[in-house]
């Protein structure tokens, strides 16, 4: 399943493509192969306890890849945590000097405020502060922690509101 989405708008430097995509399909595999590689550099484990990648391919979820040139870059997935509210997972971008993770992540909110998703909530560790201090700059608070989150002390639970076309 690849439902093009075209260029993104967000930064006009980037010049990706982003694409649903099975979470299974050699693209995303690689990039999330990266991922865990990263994330076990970084914390000693590579972040996927929490993580059943069939959510992203239930009702409410979706994964994207972008595309820089052909070249799969970035990725990252939304599942339905309850209502109108998305949980992100999965976000990897290789070395972000073209800004990949600011295009991505505008490509995902786009796409869940377009699937009628209010807000949008993630989970980092504690150990992890680039990515805590990216989410930060792309407008994202801290929030109270959320299953299965509230008793890891490690956890930093965020949240972005979505406005809808509609709104």
């Amino acid at each position: 399943m690849n439902d093009h989405l075209g260029p993104n708008g967000a930064d006009a430097d980037v010049g990706l493509d982003f694409a649903v995509s099975d979470v299974n399909g050699q693209n995303a595999r690689t990039l999330l192969d990266e991922l865990n590689g990263t994330l076990i550099g970084i914390l000693g484990h590579n972040g996927t306890a929490h993580v059943c990648m069939d959510d992203f391919s239930t009702d409410g979820g979706f994964f994207l890849v972008g595309s820089d040139g052909g070249v799969p870059v970035c990725c990252a997935g939304v599942r339905r945590l309850s209502g109108r509210t998305g949980e992100v997972k999965r976000v990897f971008a290789r070395r972000n000097h073209k800004g990949y993770g600011t295009a991505l992540m505008a490509a995902v909110e786009a796409r869940a405020a377009a699937m009628g998703y209010r807000r949008l909530v993630l989970e980092c560790r504690e150990g992890n502060a680039a990515a805590i201090g990216f989410y930060r700059r792309i407008g994202y608070a801290v929030c109270e922690k959320y299953p299965p989150y509230g008793d890891e002390k490690d956890a930093v639970c965020m949240e972005k509101p979505l406005l809808c076309d509609t709104e």
